[in-house]
């Protein structure tokens, strides 16, 4: 029998929401306020928003939404709420580095547009330094699976809302589209 201990969940729904309106926005957004350099490796990262930006009011309520059916589904006390957001712009070759959120619960990444090769959300299993030197493709069958695998990528397209625990390493590949990858990060508490 196997008892599956320490589970990591990833959230992930699809959102309708009006994405063309909100690209929109982050660009222009981008050229009044300079932004700062936390995980960004070139890019644009903003300074905080809110959601009193009427183009973002949607896509906020969603994420308070499905946190709290994050929050129900691994047991955690809730109700949860949005600390702080802000927008990424990943131009040609701009990436994320390996980092976690402190100070929050959840954290979530919604993907406003996603041209083709931009980059994707690769996650960190915690135990990743051992399991990349001894279960490396010399002592793993087949492929990796959720058991083996020190990395899992989750592909960026647009529309869709990935929540995780705050924990969790994680860091965007970079961008190799000619074109400006959006996203808009958050940070969730109790």
């Amino acid at each position: 029998m196997i008892n599956e201990i320490f589970k990591t969940p990833l959230y992930q729904t699809e959102l309708k929401l009006d994405n063309k309106a909100m690209a929109i926005y982050c660009l222009q957004h981008s050229k009044k306020d300079k932004g700062r350099t936390i995980s960004n490796s070139g890019g644009y990262q903003s300074n905080d928003i809110y959601d009193d930006i009427p183009v973002f009011r949607n896509l906020f309520l969603n994420i308070t939404e499905h946190s709290n059916k994050m929050a129900q589904l691994i047991n955690l006390k809730g109700p949860l709420k949005i600390y702080n957001a802000w927008i990424n712009i990943n131009g040609y070759k701009d990436s994320n580095i390996s980092h976690i959120h402190n100070y929050c619960m959840l954290s979530g990444v919604y993907y406003v547009k996603t041209p083709k090769n931009c980059g994707n959300l690769k996650l960190v299993n915690p135990a990743s330094p051992t399991m990349e030197y001894d279960w490396n493709n010399n002592n793993v069958q087949h492929k990796f699976n959720n058991y083996t695998s020190a990395k899992w990528i989750m592909p960026a397209y647009e529309g869709v809302l990935y929540i995780l625990q705050s924990w969790l390493e994680h860091y965007v590949t970079p961008n190799m589209s000619k074109e400006k990858r959006i996203s808009i990060s958050c940070n969730i508490i109790l």
